[in-house]
Order: structure tokens, then sequence, then C-alpha cells
């Protein structure tokens, strides 16, 4: 079976200071359907540009991205792509705003509101659909960025730090919930995130990104079949931990 992302030797340098600077260098990548894949790394090691060359936000200066087998280099709306704000619209209620998608392809707006309100329980959004962005705690607005992102019908998520605004224990609430969700709808998802135990909780694969030029210098297969003790995720956390420190 073939993977349903394939990214072959990403290259992206940005002009700072009016010099180039690599950001990545020859980053390759590959996921299978239905999988949770966390990148972690140092801060400006390259994970959100990654993220924006998958969601074709941005362009590789060389390299290739694949989906589903299809060359997506440079494309958008392919994959649902949600930033680390959530972008909501403050003039527009829930509904308006996790209807956006749909009404930028054309698509049909009443099929649309039937499948939001089959969500709704789901996304523990119930009794707030008419509520305008600012009437929402974080977590719910958070809820509402992610039904959005869902609504562009992607099978493939990239979530970049999602929950990095939010309280802890509202963090671990909607980390819980995020695991509950990608089971759910039978998601893919790409997560950048610096809490380590949050790519643990979540991921069947962590990726370690070193400093600029980014690239992934190794990864971390995890089964979720099975509960870790306590004393492997320490270990576990200490050996990610140590690489990223290093930014090999």
């Amino acid at each position: 079976m073939q993977p349903i992302l394939r990214a072959e030797h990403l290259y992206k340098s940005f002009l700072l200071s009016g010099k180039p600077q690599l950001i990545l260098e020859d980053v390759n990548f590959t996921m299978e359907e239905e999988d949770f894949v966390s990148v972690v790394g140092s801060s400006g090691c390259g994970k959100t540009t990654f993220l924006e060359l998958l969601a074709g936000i941005t362009k590789p200066d060389r390299g290739e991205i694949y989906y589903q087998g299809e060359r997506i280099t440079g494309k958008t709306g392919l994959l649902g792509y949600m930033p680390q704000d959530d972008l909501l619209f403050p003039w527009l209620n829930v509904l308006e705003n996790v209807l956006i998608p749909v009404r930028v392809r054309n698509g049909d707006i009443k099929a649309a509101k039937v499948r939001v309100q089959q969500l709704l329980p789901v996304f523990g959004l119930e009794g707030h659909i008419k509520h305008m962005p600012y009437q929402l705690s974080g977590g719910l607005r958070q809820r509402a960025a992610f039904l959005r992102t869902c609504m562009m019908e992607a099978k493939l998520l990239l979530l970049d730090e999602p929950f990095a605004s939010l309280d802890a224990i509202t963090r671990i609430q909607l980390q819980k919930w995020l695991g509950y969700i990608a089971r759910e709808l039978k998601l893919s998802i790409i997560l950048v995130t610096h809490d380590i135990e949050e790519a643990i909780n979540l991921s069947d694969t962590i990726m370690v990104m070193r400093k600029p030029p980014g690239n992934f210098v190794c990864s971390f297969k995890l089964d979720r079949s099975t509960k870790m003790n306590e004393m492997e995720v320490l270990q576990l956390k200490k050996d990610i931990l140590e690489l990223v420190a290093n930014g090999v």
C-alpha cells in the first residue's frame, strides 16, 4: 500500500538581512494512512516551514510532495492546515466560520450544514453554533477552528502547535480529545509541537528535526495499542529532549 503522503528532497531558503539562509535541507518524509506523526525540534529549526510546504502555502526551492500518489507541490487546499492561532473571523458566528472552506470551494452549503450538525457532539460544540468567537473560551475556539479545518474534507491534517496558547488543564483535555477525534474520523495527522509529552501521548511516530538547515535526524515508533509504563515514558522523553537540545 502506497503512503498517503510522501515528500522527497525538499529544500527551502529565505532571505534574512538580504542574505539567503537555508532553512530546510534535503528533507524526506513518508507517512501511512491514519498515522499520527508529531514533529519536534528547537525553535526556528524549520518545523512550521515544513508544514507550510506540505500545505502549499510556500513552495520548495527544490523537491516534490505527493499526496495519495499525486504530485501536489505548491498546491493549496488539498490538505487541512491549522496554524497556531485559531484565526476565527470575529464578525462571524461559529457556524459561518466553520462553513468558510465550503464556501471557498463553492461546495454544497445545505449538505455542509447537515454535516456540521452531525459533528457538533463529536467536537463538543453543541449549544455554541450561533455564538461569536469572543463568547467562546480558548478551548472552544480551538475546537471550532479544528472543525473548520475538518470541513475542508481533507483526510490529512497539518496542525501547527494548536494548543500552545492554552492553559495546562485545557491543553491536557484537548490532547485527549484530539486523539479521540483522530480515531473517530480516521484522520491522518501531522502535529508540530514543543511539548514532548504531548507528542508521546498522541503519536504513532515522533520525528526530531535538527537545527537549521532543518532535516529529520531521528524517528521514534510508538505502539498505541500498548501503554508504556512511567519509566519507559521518562526514558523516551529524556532521549528526545537530548536530541532537541543538542540540535544534531
